[in-house]
C-alpha cells in the first residue's frame, strides 16, 4: 500500500513538475515576445525620428539657399516663418533621439538659432535697411553648417536600413560628429555670433510644401472643373470612341470596368492586349481625357530626353491640345514625365498643367494626366502690370543675375492666382533660381530652386 502510494505521489510530483515548467516556459515565451515587440516599436520610433528630422534638415536647408537671394522684405518673413517651423519639428523629432544631450549639442543649438536669425534679417529689410556682406556670409555659412546636418542624418538613415545596422544609443550618437567644425570656412566666428542669438519659441502650424513636377504642380485638384461647368454628358459610345482616340487602341477592344464619382464624374475603360493593360478615364461632361494608361515594362533607352519631349508634344497637337509648352521633365525606370503648361500671349499659365509620360525604348505614350488643365482651364480677364520687367528686376536680391523674364500665372493659398514676373537667375556658383514678383505689387510672391540632374529637374 505504501508503495503504491509513492508511486502515486511521485506521478503527481511530476505531473505537477512538469505543468509547472510548461507554465513557466509559457510566461517567458509571452513575455519575450512582448520586449521583441517592445523592442521592434522602440527601433521604428526611432527610425521615424531619424527619417521625420532628416526630412526637416533637408528643408531648412532649402529655405536658407532661398534666404540668400531674397530681396525683399515679405519674402525673408516667408522664409524665416518656415524655417521656425521647420526648426521646431526638427527639434520634437531630435526629443526622441536616445542620445545625451552633449552629443547632440551642436545640432540643437543651430535649429533654436537658425530661424531667429533670418528674422534679425527681415526686420532690417522692413527697416529699409540693407543685408550687409557679412550677414550673407553668416546666412551662406549656416547653409552649409545645415548642409553637413542634413548629409549626416541621411548617411544614418541609411545605414540603418541599408546595412541592417541596429538602431541603439551608438548609431544616433554619431551625430556628435557633427559640430560647428564640420563647416567648410576658414572662419566660423559669423557662425558662433548667429548661434548666440537666444532660444526660439517654439511654433506651430502648417508645414512649407515642396513643389515637384514643375514650379506648380498638380494645385488644387479638389475644386468644381472649370472646363466641364455647363457642359453636355456624352454617351458611353461617344466616350468610348475618345477613349479610343486617346490610346491608340481599338474601340472594340475597350470594356467599360468602372464609373467614377466626385468632382469629375467619368467613364472608365480598360483593355488587356498581349499582357499590356491600358486605363482610359473620360469625363461625363464634355467628353474629356483626364487620364489614360498603359502599363508596360520599359527596360532599355533608345531615346534622348529632348527626343521623348517632342513625342510629348506631337500626341497633345494630335489630341487637338494646343498653346502647351514643356516645361520640366523627369526621367525614372526609362519612363520620360513631361510636363506642360498652357501658354498664351506670352504668359504661361502654371494653373493649367498636362502631364505625358513617354517610353524611351520606343517613344510610345504610356500616360496622359489632364486633370490639372480641365480644373483650373478658363478664361480670364488678366489686368495690365502696374510694374515694369525692369522694375521687376530690380526687386530681385543683387546677388542674383537675371538671365530671362517672363510673365507667369501662379497659384496661392486657397484659389487665388497671381499673375508674376518669372524671373529666371543664376547665382555665382551657377545655381538656378527662379523668382515670382507680383506684376500689380512687386512682392516677392515665391523663390524656387532648380536642380538639374541627368534624369531631369526638381524644384524646391
Amino acid at each position: 500500500m505504501t508503495s503504491h502510494m509513492s508511486k502515486r505521489a511521485i506521478a503527481r510530483i511530476v505531473t505537477f513538475a512538469t505543468a509547472l515548467l510548461l507554465l513557466l516556459f509559457a510566461i517567458i515565451l509571452v513575455f519575450g515576445i512582448r520586449a521583441k515587440k517592445a523592442e521592434l516599436a522602440l527601433e521604428y520610433n526611432y527610425l521615424k525620428a531619424i527619417e521625420d528630422l532628416s526630412t526637416s534638415a533637408d528643408n531648412i536647408n532649402t529655405s536658407l539657399q532661398k534666404g540668400l537671394y531674397s530681396g525683399t522684405s515679405n519674402m525673408m518673413s516667408s522664409i524665416s516663418n518656415d524655417l521656425l517651423l521647420e526648426s521646431a519639428a526638427a527639434k520634437a523629432s531630435l526629443s526622441q533621439l536616445a542620445a545625451s544631450e552633449q552629443s547632440l549639442e551642436g545640432a540643437n543649438k543651430f535649429l533654436s538659432q537658425v530661424g531667429n536669425y533670418a528674422l534679425s534679417l527681415c526686420d532690417k529689410l522692413e527697416k529699409g535697411e540693407k543685408i550687409t556682406d557679412e550677414e550673407y556670409k553668416t546666412l551662406e555659412q549656416l547653409c552649409r553648417y545645415s548642409e553637413e546636418l542634413k548629409n549626416k542624418l541621411w548617411e544614418i538613415e541609411q545605414s540603418v536600413r541599408g546595412n541592417g545596422e541596429e538602431l541603439s544609443y551608438k548609431t544616433v550618437s554619431k551625430l556628435s560628429q557633427i559640430s560647428e567644425d564640420d563647416i567648410k570656412s576658414d572662419n566660423g566666428d559669423a557662425v558662433r555670433t548667429a548661434l548666440n542669438l537666444g532660444e526660439v519659441e517654439e511654433n506651430s502650424g502648417e508645414y512649407p510644401t515642396l513643389i515637384y513636377d514643375g514650379p506648380f504642380s498638380d494645385h488644387i485638384l479638389e475644386k468644381q472643373p472649370e472646363m466641364l461647368k455647363n457642359k453636355d454628358e456624352v454617351t458611353k459610345n461617344k466616350a468610348k470612341r475618345r477613349a479610343g482616340e486617346v490610346s491608340v487602341v481599338q474601340e472594340n477592344s475597350l470594356k467599360l470596368t468602372n464609373s467614377e464619382d466626385g468632382k469629375m464624374p467619368s467613364y472608365v475603360f480598360e483593355c488587356d492586349v498581349d499582357g499590356v493593360k491600358t486605363t482610359v478615364s473620360i469625363t461625363k461632361n464634355g467628353g474629356y481625357c483626364s487620364y489614360m494608361i498603359r502599363n508596360r515594362d520599359v527596360k532599355e533607352k533608345n531615346i534622348e530626353n529632348e527626343e521623348a519631349v517632342n513625342y510629348a508634344k506631337s500626341y497633345l497637337d494630335e489630341l487637338g491640345i494646343y498653346n502647351m509648352q514643356s516645361t520640366y521633365y523627369e526621367t525614372v525606370g526609362n519612363v520620360c514625365t513631361v510636363n506642360f503648361a498652357y501658354k498664351e500671349n506670352n504668359i504661361i499659365y502654371y494653373t493649367d498643367l498636362i502631364k505625358v509620360k513617354v517610353a524611351m525604348d520606343n517613344g510610345e505614350i504610356l500616360g496622359f494626366d489632364g486633370r490639372g488643365f480641365l480644373t483650373n482651364h478658363k478664361t480670364r480677364q488678366l489686368a495690365n502690370a502696374k510694374i515694369t520687367e525692369e522694375q521687376a528686376k530690380k526687386i530681385v536680391s543683387p546677388r542674383l543675375t537675371v538671365e530671362q523674364v517672363q510673365k507667369a500665372l501662379i497659384p496661392s493659398d486657397g484659389e487665388v492666382e497671381r499673375l508674376c514676373y518669372e524671373v529666371k537667375c543664376k547665382t555665382n556658383d551657377n545655381q538656378e533660381v527662379l523668382v515670382y514678383v507680383n506684376c500689380d505689387t512687386g512682392k516677392e510672391e515665391q523663390i524656387l530652386l532648380l536642380k538639374k540632374s541627368e534624369t531631369g529637374t526638381l524644384t524646391v
